[in-house]
């Protein structure tokens, strides 16, 4: 009895003390106390999934009246709109909801969506978020240009990705059948250029959904990689703080029957009860053509991996011979048979794969990228005296050389102009991986048997002359004391429009730069064509375009022994008279690592495009492993090290750097050349280079 008295007393004193030491702590910690959201009344989130609207009456899909009728009804009920970043957060428990709440996704960003339901939206200030595919921010009767994407962006909306091209379940297996290589390929073309697209277009893109609703274990485990952070399929299902982040459910929306088990939050709720108050607002706003619009419907009529169009999927083909999809070369046969790969609603992978499907840091180097540069005479090139990684014997080498061409962090992005921003973390990973990067001389005495380089080496070079080269790409090379090489053509180097100047050149040169020739007027195959190799006006253009501009640029820089084809077209005559008039090394466009067996007038290059980020990360892949995914993300996280280290970079535009003031040679140094006066009307009828080849 004084057992069970003492529990009671000591009972009411923990309840009576607990409310007053809690009032006990610090005033810092009361207020922090007072600014956390309520605890989840609903642990639970519906995810609505729009696919077809009705942009006129008859149409097929959910017509405006109808979507109407649904926005009505949560804002009558008092359901909480999410906007993608409250969703995010608080599944990953940093945000609390009181109260039912939905997200609005729509799966199709075209016409009927942006006619129908962004209106609607608008008016009713909901949050929502359209997946837009990576190839189609052009205005056709599918999908919509990217100033209606951004308007919606701007009025609510948050832009995610529903992969570059929506392959077919058919196409992920068929990719994996081909390889483990095509099958990386195939994630990094879907998920990761598609992001790196919408990225730069609207600022993020931390969303995917699968086409169809199709998940593989290829996909899952690539998604953390390229940035996103959530999933979502077609699988019916409210979404707790415990679904796995990659395989979200969501409730396709077709009518509105679809529409009531969505917004059903009470597991003991009759959803026709739910229906009626739905048909009840929806007698209000929905004409007397279209009553099947509230009619109950079985939900097993609509399999998850249908078409969100609403059209019923068709029987998958049979497999033909296994090939990579990017290559197009033989890959592995199939050893289960020969019939058709059904198409399932989501691969059987075990949910402890999926919560935590992220990757460990990578190491990166505390040792400088590139070593100690010197010149072996006032007029010769830079070498690197002192290199930061050790040497080895010449064969053990591999060179991965880098083309670049336009830079800015404001312009559209296209093949041949890159994001300053990501120039910079290119260059940043350079040095996290622990390459080295090395000078055009170092390259040409390792290839011609006249030194040794570290084991894994970078060179990197620039076409052209853009002006972006010196404003953009120049100081971040500075920045990082990387050399590098400008391969320029001569008609383009007068500092009209977008081109540099001489004086631009030469100050780049006095901080690592080497100067290679691009010929003449950068003439495409089409126009080498239009003569006969052995004619009168073919051995005139060939001058013209190799050793005439060879040799403007010696007279201007005072040394030119390297050269590279424009568009990487290349003939035995060009080959010829490369070797006549003194270059040593000739670069192509063709993608692959130079070692010792390479041939010096025909270089293998990695023409970097703004476009492709798997080209650079095929580049400076040295582990000779299929799939570059650990590459993928050294990349990623390169990011914040680059803008840490050199912020410039990433702002709306860089300032513009300064010519070198002219100043009296020092005692010893060869004054730089006088420039080469070229005709005013011959640099005015000559553009900037086309990177289209005309057809022959």
């Amino acid at each position: 009895m004084i057992r069970r008295f003492s529990w009671l007393i000591f009972s009411f004193l923990v309840a009576v003390c607990g409310p007053l030491a809690a009032q006990q702590t610090a005033p810092t910690e009361q207020v922090q106390s007072e600014s956390l959201q309520p605890v989840d009344a609903s642990p639970q989130v519906a995810v609505l999934c729009y696919g077809a609207f009705a942009a006129t009456e008859g149409a097929r899909g959910l017509s405006a009246a109808a979507f109407r009728t649904q926005m009505t009804y949560l804002r009558e009920q008092g359901i909480t709109t999410l906007s993608l970043q409250q969703f995010i957060d608080w599944h990953q428990g940093k945000f609390a909801i009181s109260g039912p709440a939905v997200l609005i996704t729509l799966d199709e960003a075209d016409a009927a969506a942006y006619a129908v339901a962004f209106p609607l939206l608008r008016e009713f200030g909901f949050p929502y978020v359209v997946f837009a595919d990576g190839c189609s921010f052009q205005e056709s009767s599918v999908a919509l240009n990217q100033d209606k994407l951004r308007e919606m962006q701007q009025s609510g909306a948050t832009i995610g990705s529903r992969s570059m091209t929506r392959p077919l379940a058919y196409d992920w297996q068929h990719a994996g059948l081909a390889g483990p290589d095509a099958a990386l390929k195939m994630a990094e073309r879907e998920l990761g250029l598609s992001a790196q697209r919408i990225t730069s277009a609207f600022g993020s893109c931390e969303a995917f959904a699968y086409p169809r609703g199709y998940a593989c274990t290829n996909m899952v485990e690539n998604l953390p990689v390229y940035g996103y952070k959530v999933a979502f399929g077609l699988q019916e299902g409210k979404v707790d703080r415990q679904t796995p982040a990659y395989m979200l459910n969501r409730y396709m929306v077709r009518d509105m029957p679809s529409f009531a088990r969505a917004v059903n939050f009470d597991a003991g709720a009759d959803v026709e009860k739910i229906l009626q108050q739905v048909h009840a607002e929806a007698s209000k706003h929905l004409p007397v053509s279209q009553p099947s619009e509230v009619t109950s419907v079985d939900a097993t009529a609509y399999p998850v991996h249908m078409e969100s169009r609403g059209e019923e999927v068709l029987p998958q083909a049979p497999l033909p011979p296994v090939v990579d999809p990017l290559t197009g070369q033989p890959g592995e046969e199939a050893t289960d048979g020969q019939g058709p790969i059904p198409t399932p609603e989501v691969e059987d992978i075990p949910i402890e794969s999926l919560t935590n499907a992220s990757f460990s840091p990578r190491p990166f180097s505390t040792k400088p990228a590139a070593g100690v540069l010197t010149r072996r005479s006032s007029d010769a090139d830079w070498i690197t005296q002192e290199f930061p990684q050790p040497v080895v014997p010449r064969e053990h080498t591999r060179v991965a050389v880098l083309g670049y061409h336009n830079f800015s962090n404001t312009r559209t992005v296209s093949d041949m102009l890159m994001r300053t921003s990501e120039f910079c973390q290119q260059m940043q990973y350079i040095r996290d991986a622990g390459l080295t990067v090395i000078t055009m001389q170092d390259f040409l005495d390792w290839l011609q048997g006249d030194r040794c380089l570290p084991e894994r080496c970078v060179l990197i070079t620039i076409d052209d002359g853009w002006r972006s080269v010196y404003t953009d790409a120049y100081p971040v090379l500075k920045a990082y004391g990387y050399p590098f090489t400008l391969f320029l053509y001569t008609t383009y180097l007068s500092g009209r429009g977008q081109s540099m100047t001489p004086d631009m050149v030469r100050e780049m040169m006095a901080n690592g730069a080497t100067i290679g020739s691009h010929s003449t007027t950068h003439l495409y195959p089409s126009q080498w064509k239009r003569y006969a190799e052995d004619s009168p006006e073919y051995i005139a253009q060939l001058q013209q375009e190799l050793p005439d501009s060879v040799e403007s640029i010696r007279q201007m820089f005072g040394n030119c022994s390297t050269y590279c084809y424009p568009g990487g077209y290349h003939t035995p005559p060009m080959l010829e008279a490369l070797r006549a008039c003194g270059i040593q090394v000739a670069f192509t466009v063709l993608e692959k690592k130079v070692t010792t067996l390479e041939d010096p007038l025909l270089v293998h290059r990695y023409m970097v495009f703004g476009t492709d980020p798997r080209i650079f990360r095929r580049a400076v892949n040295f582990d000779d492993v299929p799939g570059i995914k650990p590459t993928a993300q050294g990349i990623t996280e390169a990011r914040e090290r680059a803008r840490a280290f050199f912020p410039s970079a990433f702002e709306d535009k860089l300032p513009p750097a300064q010519p070198a003031q002219e100043e009296s040679p020092s005692p010893g140094t060869i004054p730089a050349p006088a420039e080469i006066p070229v005709p005013k009307a011959e640099l005015e009828a000559i553009p900037a280079p086309i990177y289209s080849t005309p057809a022959v």
